[in-house]
């Protein structure tokens, strides 16, 4: 395989399933309205993480989130992803699961609003009533 082609990264919400594709070699994720993948609660920072793809390997930035990023269980300020990877980002958790061998449509606009309107569904159906924050996490700046 060829060391330099892009492999998309499909992030898993466990456990429901959903999944949001990373179909760029970066990625942004955050809570502020122009991160490319929006996580809209208040336990994930404005702009919390990067997802970058670089030389066949994906790896994760924190961007000095208040709650940071698990990776398999560390919190760490960057990690490289393999699959099976289990991340939490505030009160999300998701798996890694590369796409190889998958077509990428790279229009941002389109990612966008498909992982967007994914999160925003799954956002929606929590319960109202229900503390959205752990009590372990703290408000995100």
């Amino acid at each position: 395989m060829d060391e330099t082609a892009f492999i998309p990264l499909r992030l898993v919400l466990q456990p429901s399933g959903y999944g949001v594709d990373l179909t760029r070699p970066e990625m942004i994720l955050g809570r502020h309205s122009e991160a490319d993948i929006r996580l809209p609660l208040p336990d994930v920072s404005r702009r919390h993480c990067r997802f970058v793809f670089d030389h066949g390997q994906w790896r994760v930035f924190d961007l000095g989130s208040l709650n940071g990023i698990l990776v398999n269980g560390n919190r760490v300020d960057s990690a490289d992803l393999h699959e099976g990877d289990v991340i939490a980002i505030g009160g999300f958790t998701f798996s890694a699961s590369l796409l190889i061998g998958h077509k990428v449509n790279q229009d941002p606009v389109e990612t966008q609003d498909n992982g967007e309107a994914i999160l925003r569904s799954i956002a929606d159906a929590l319960p109202r009533f229900a503390p959205v924050v752990r009590p372990t996490h703290r408000r995100a700046s």
